[in-house]
Order: C-alpha cells, then structure tokens, then sequence
C-alpha cells in the first residue's frame, strides 16, 4: 500500500506539476515582493488631483471649484490674452469637441416601425410564404 501512494505522488509529477513539497501554498503568494494591495498608477494620482476642489479668489470672492476647471480657465485666460501657445491649443481643444460633438448628433436613429406597418409587413410576408407553397 505504501508503494502504491509512493507511485501516485512521483506520477503526480511532471510538465506543469511540480512536486506536492514545492506547489505554492494556498493563500501565499507566489510573488510577495510584487505590487503592494492599493498601490496606484500616475494616471489615477494625477486625476485625484485633478477632482481634488480648490478654494480660489475671482473678482475679489471665495470660489470652490476643481484643479481642472482651474487649469483649463487658465489657460483659457492666457489664450486670450495673447500666449499664442495656449490659444492653438485652446483652439484645437474646441475643434476637437466640434467635431466629436457634430458626429454623434448626425448618426442615424433606428425607429421600429407603428403596429400598422407592422401588420402590414406580416401580411405581405404570409402572402409571399403562402404564396410558395
């Protein structure tokens, strides 16, 4: 009986089954340096800063509002004051919206047809069927 349990764990072995001793354990890792639970990428820090509010002063009053809509007034003040790199940008920032705005307004709209056409269609096609019989 021994030799047979001794068997089955050497035929357990082989391409992609490791023996039993050197298997990952189960709830360990198998790479535990490897990124930590919660970490983060650049682009997921850089749009919480993003959506972070900010207090700032307009015109002499406390405004909150988010860093983004912060940057993009900025530049949208730098543009026409004259900074001819905010204002191409600005521009093709605008062009862009235009565009992507225009092609989602012009795509067609699918409309099933009233119950009047649609016995109609039936009727037509049962004639056609009956038809071919």
């Amino acid at each position: 009986m021994a030799d047979e349990d001794d068997r089955r764990e050497k035929d357990d072995v082989g391409p992609d089954r490791p023996p039993k001793d050197r298997r990952f354990k189960p709830g360990v890792s198998g790479n535990p340096k490897g990124r930590p639970k919660g970490s983060v990428n650049l682009r997921t820090k850089v749009t919480r800063q993003l959506r972070q509010m900010v207090t700032v002063t307009r015109n002499g009053r406390s405004v909150k509002m988010r860093k983004a809509d912060l940057i993009a007034r900025q530049i949208v003040d730098a543009a026409a004051k004259g900074n001819l790199k905010a204002a191409l940008w600005t521009v093709q920032v605008d062009d862009e919206a235009s565009i992507a705005a225009s092609t989602s307004s012009t795509e067609e709209t699918f409309e099933l047809p009233n119950r009047e056409n649609l016995r109609f269609i039936a009727h037509r096609l049962s004639g056609l069927l009956g038809e071919g019989e």
